[in-house]
């Protein structure tokens, strides 16, 4: 329990620190930027572009994924002026359901567990581990298609000993594909048992793919924007604001294996001055996919 304790008394650090708590913590991170950044990475599994298919899951009721993606940071800790350059591995392993119809929707889900496992000291500041599930209902509607979804995300220690927190979202997304290109807006509560992390974030996505592979590669140029209206303990009245510019390549390799790069710019702009960043992550991620 003593580690329980300690966990949550970190979390709430990196909350403080958020809220202007002081240059003294520095060193922590804010659980909701690490949120934000992951989503900009691709890296959350409820993605509207990470859910199950009938396409991907080629008649398979469920199908597995292992993946393992390396990270290079140029802020690990999002922090407004101590900026710290480090790579970490995120291995994870998840669970798809394939959708099925009913009454006109389909109805899917999935699980995943991963961690972000930081090189040396780091780990111990920025490393953590988490658990997700979600499940989803899509619909078209229009030219395009209406996602509605509910996801429950425990965040952990790395070695998932402890927990620090826990959030439930509620999504509802509209999207819409013409060609190369894809866009949407969504909009998401997002519920937890730290009240510093309760939030209303809205996002909108614009990206475009090249009509033709380069080097065998996939190529998407994508633009994010979200706001985030904080609304419990000392967030309170918080705004954030994360813009972002992405370079992605994805290709298919043989037997399931897949192989992506992506570059992203972000910038956080908010009322609380601490909560201000900027940074410029790489990463790559090979998956297998059964």
């Amino acid at each position: 329990m003593a580690r329980r304790h300690e966990l949550a008394a970190g979390a709430f650090a990196a909350i403080l620190l958020a809220a202007g708590g002081g240059a003294a913590l520095a060193q922590a991170r804010d659980p909701s930027a690490n949120y934000d950044t992951r989503d900009v990475l691709h890296r959350l599994p409820h993605g509207v572009y990470q859910l199950p298919t009938k396409e991907a899951a080629q008649g398979r009721p469920v199908t597995f994924e292992l993946s393992l993606a390396g990270t290079y940071a140029t802020n690990a800790g999002a922090s407004r002026f101590d900026a710290i350059d480090t790579g970490y591995l995120t291995p994870g392993f998840g669970v798809d359901v394939t959708p099925v119809t009913l009454a006109g929707w389909d109805l899917g889900g999935g699980a995943l567990i991963d961690a972000d496992l930081y090189t040396g000291d780091y780990d111990d500041a920025f490393g953590e581990g988490r658990l997700e599930g979600f499940v989803f209902a899509e619909h078209p509607l229009g030219p395009g298609r209406l996602i509605a979804e509910a996801v429950l995300l425990g965040v952990f220690d790395n070695d998932f000993s402890d927990q620090a927190f826990r959030l439930l979202i509620s999504n509802l997304t509209y999207s819409l594909s013409r060609g190369g290109m894809n866009a949407d807006v969504a909009a998401e509560y997002q519920d937890a048992d730290v009240p510093e992390l309760r939030r209303t974030r809205l996002t909108t996505t614009l990206a475009y793919t090249l009509p033709e592979p380069q080097l065998g590669y996939d190529i998407t140029v994508e633009g994010d924007l979200a706001f985030s209206d904080f609304n419990g303990g000392a967030n309170s009245n918080r705004n954030d604001t994360v813009a972002a510019l992405v370079l992605i390549a994805e290709r298919e390799l043989a037997r399931g294996w897949s192989l992506g790069w992506e570059a992203a710019v972000l910038n956080s702009f908010s009322n609380r001055k601490s909560s201000r960043f900027t940074a410029l992550d790489l990463v790559f991620e090979l998956g297998k996919r059964f």
